[in-house]
């Protein structure tokens, strides 16, 4: 693409390329639109020439004051004397010009001979009458001209309206395709580091800002398009006039590259701003419940009012820059009016310039007036653009993501030993989490980890699906370091149910399928019968295809949790990785859950997060963590009769001090 006025971010300049087809198009028919627009002018001194020549008695243009060559000639004066001696004293209205007896003592004349050479005028036609039915005639095809001129412009503004109206769109689509698919490739800790409610204002407020770059190269090609061409038409005219309008460019350029740096910073505050807010509301919809329950509807909307006031502080900032821009523009494009208008009258006073040059001249230097206020509209879209993708690419698009281990190893055969060997892990700043933790669980065998909240459970948990990797050991599968596996693949081996069930809005069939989207009909009733979940799908209206509402609100607790065994289940996994499936469930709902778990485990490698210890003994071997560390380990039996830090939590659990959990 040609280089444009402003200078894009290289990567929305690239993406942008990727538009060339339709932008071109669109440009190509705003520089004719353009360029007809200037192409009036001419035709506007034509019609007004053309007009004046059709006249019964004409008017020489090219005479600063009616019939001077007239006069002149008749009593053998100078243009000049006539000239002024026809500016100096009141007109007859009859005839534009002054008394006979008042121009006679002015030029030394007789007065019969004056008043002789007046009466002529109004005798003889200027114009003959074939000479003025060319001209009626001339008219005719120059408006027809101009007719034909807006029928082009007409096509060429749809035509430049439609093909960047449809790059804009795609360039849209297409960066919320490439901000969608890069959130899926993120590591886990982005999300942990960012609000929900802050990205969604990159993939709404900030790609709305980011397609209006198509808009802004169609705003630089059309104003200066129509400025030079209405400058370049006036050059032809007075050039002496062109000269004087070119003089306020470097006035104008210069205040719009300064009010531009600072309409930059102010824009990028906005966005921030603008993300803060939509984090806080994602927040307090999501959270909804919370706040009723604490009453604290006042609290919250003290808090969204502030972030509200603190937002439109930062777009009052922003509209006052702005709001100095266009007013400025105008005022020195209105200077510039005034001045040449001024050099105008002068020149007409002395006869170098025609009524119809001053015609076509005021309609050009209302044409550069236009491009001139066009060319400040984009100096502020510009900046905003640039703030816009300034923080799609910061927030998202530039974070390191974990595409360099998609194309590692993949195994010929899982048979699912899960190995933590010397594991350790601390958090970016710097807080350790755990502490030299080591343990296998044998393929087809259960391992139980409890222990008190903070104590490192849900960590190894993350690590063993490689949201985060150790900071010292090494964690294995099958003898084979997981760092040195391909992710995507590797996550394919393992069926999670976490505590908090998450339910897309979609249908039954999608959610189950999410974990084998390539399953057929049969596996899917297959999964949802092993989860105990096929007997309640029937009974819905829809069966499978019933859809769920956001975050599966139409089903209940136990309901989502067995949809969410199915979909673990349906991807057949060798590992198993179970967050305390039955910890908010009520009895009912807890059995058939459990009794499904019971099902689907059985010659899987299966990992326990256990909230409650009649979940850990269950399990084949327990763990017991504390402060990042294994303080025990062994079977639920050799942990007991150990009498240890187990047994006494069994003991307390037991006797109703501890009401079934230990978090």
């Amino acid at each position: 693409m040609p280089r444009l006025i402003f200078r894009f971010d290289p990567r929305l300049a690239n993406a942008l390329r990727s538009q060339r087809k339709n932008i071109v198009k669109g440009l190509v028919c705003v520089a004719l639109g353009a360029l007809l627009t200037a192409a009036t002018i001419p035709l506007t001194e034509l019609a007004i020439r053309s007009i004046n020549d059709a006249a019964p008695t004409r008017v020489d243009l090219s005479e600063a004051v009616p019939y001077e060559s007239q006069l002149a000639s008749k009593l053998g004066l100078t243009k000049e004397q006539v000239r002024e001696g026809l500016q100096k004293h009141p007109v007859d209205p009859r005839l534009s010009l002054p008394p006979a007896s008042v121009l006679a003592l002015e030029w030394n004349k007789d007065e019969a001979e004056v008043q002789a050479a007046i009466e002529s005028l109004k005798q003889v036609p200027t114009t003959p009458t074939g000479h003025r039915e060319e001209a009626l005639q001339r008219l005719g095809w120059t408006c027809l001209a101009v007719v034909a001129l807006f029928v082009l412009k007409y096509g060429f503004t749809r035509g430049q309206s439609f093909y960047l109206s449809r790059a804009a769109a795609r360039l849209a689509a297409d960066l919320r395709v490439q901000l969608y698919s890069k959130l899926q490739r993120l590591p886990v800790r982005y999300f942990s580091q960012r609000r929900s409610g802050a990205i969604q204002s990159v993939l709404t407020n900030d790609v709305n800002v980011y397609q209006t770059a198509v808009s802004l190269i169609r705003d630089s090609i059309d104003g200066p398009f129509k400025a030079v061409a209405a400058l370049a038409t006036i050059f032809v005219i007075k050039w002496q006039l062109a000269v004087v309008a070119l003089l306020f460019v470097p006035v104008m350029a210069a205040f719009v590259q300064r009010n531009g740096r600072k309409m930059k910073q102010d824009q990028a505050l906005v966005q921030d701003d603008l993300a803060t807010l939509a984090g806080t509301t994602s927040e307090a919809l999501g959270g909804v419940r919370v706040v009723k329950a604490f009453a604290a509807e006042d609290r919250m909307s003290t808090i969204y009012s502030a972030l509200v006031e603190r937002t439109f502080a930062s777009q009052m900032r922003a509209a006052r820059r702005f709001a100095q821009l266009k007013p400025m523009v105008e005022l020195i494009g209105a200077v510039s009016l005034a001045t040449i208008l001024f050099l105008c009258g002068y020149m007409a006073y002395w006869g170098m310039l025609q009524i119809s040059q001053i015609v076509a001249l005021t309609f050009a230097l209302d044409v550069i007036n236009q491009g001139a206020k066009a060319m400040s509209n984009v100096n502020s879209t510009y900046n905003q653009v640039q703030a816009a993708a300034a923080r799609i690419y910061s927030e998202i698009l530039d974070i390191p993501e974990e595409t360099e281990v998609f194309d590692g190893t993949q195994l010929p055969s899982v048979a699912g030993r899960i190995e933590f060997r010397n594991v350790s892990f601390a958090y970016d700043d710097g807080v350790t989490v755990l502490d030299r933790v080591s343990f296998v669980i044998e393929p087809g065998s259960s391992l139980a980890l409890v222990g008190p909240s903070g104590a490192g459970k849900s960590t190894i948990a993350d690590l063993l699906l490689r949201f985060y990797d150790p900071t010292e050991g090494q964690v294995l599968l099958d003898g084979v370091d997981i760092r040195e596996l391909d992710l995507r693949w590797y996550r394919s081996q393992f069926g999670v149910v976490p505590q908090q069930t998450f339910l897309f809005a979609g249908s039954i069939a999608d959610n189950i399928r999410l974990g084998a989207p390539n399953a057929d009909e049969s596996e899917m009733a297959t999964a949802a019968e092993l989860a105990h979940a096929k007997g309640f799908i029937e009974a819905t209206p829809n069966g499978f295809e019933t859809q769920l509402g956001e975050r599966g609100a139409k089903v209940s607790g136990g309901e989502g949790q067995r949809l969410a065994i199915a979909r673990a289940i349906i991807r057949k996994p060798k590992v198993l990785l179970l967050d305390e499936a039955t910890s908010n469930l009520d009895a009912d709902s807890e059995k058939a859950v459990t009794e499904a778990l019971d099902e689907v485990m059985r010659g899987r490698t299966t990992l326990f997060i256990a909230h409650r210890l009649t979940t850990a003994m269950r399990a084949d071997a327990i763990l017991v963590m504390r402060r990042g560390e294994v303080v025990e380990s062994g079977t639920p039996t050799d942990l007991i009769q150990k009498d240890g830090v187990f047994a006494a939590m069994w003991r307390s659990f037991n006797s109703g001090l501890t009401e079934g959990g230990i978090d």
